[in-house]
């Protein structure tokens, strides 16, 4: 029987999100994955402009504003005039977003090792040799 492709894909993803989902819930996160999504790609670039972070997480731009409003309202992130463009924001994280962060990655991190923990390194360099082709077109 040949499987499709597609389908296969759509179901491991789903499996990582209930496991991700569950773990959100289990350790009461005071954010979603989505926001958790925003908050690591803040910390991995401080000062980073609305615009960059939503490419880099796929977001449309209303939505992002949207998640940052909820997020800075929360107290994790705040946003300064950008010094490069009068017209954007630059977007930080606040103290409390950082030890957020720091609560979560080593979590995510676990679940990372647990989910790959049964492919070998060539096995993985595989995997993301193929998920690149699949991405590319």
């Amino acid at each position: 029987m040949d499987k499709n492709i597609v389908y296969e894909l759509e179901k491991t993803l789903h499996e990582i999100n209930s496991q991700t989902l569950a773990l959100f819930r289990e350790k009461k996160f005071p954010v979603s994955k989505e926001q958790w999504l925003i908050l690591k790609r803040i910390s991995e670039e401080e000062g980073s402009s609305q615009k960059d972070i939503a490419k880099d997480t796929f977001k449309d731009p209303a939505a992002l504003t949207r998640m940052l409003d909820l997020l800075a309202k929360k107290g994790f992130v705040q946003r300064k005039g950008s010094k490069r463009d009068r017209r954007t924001f630059d977007v930080y994280l606040t103290v409390e977003g950082n030890r957020l962060v720091n609560r979560i990655r080593p979590i995510l991190e676990n679940l990372n090792l647990t989910v790959s923990r049964k492919l070998s390194a060539r096995d993985k360099t595989y995997l993301f040799e193929i998920l690149a082709k699949v991405q590319a077109h």
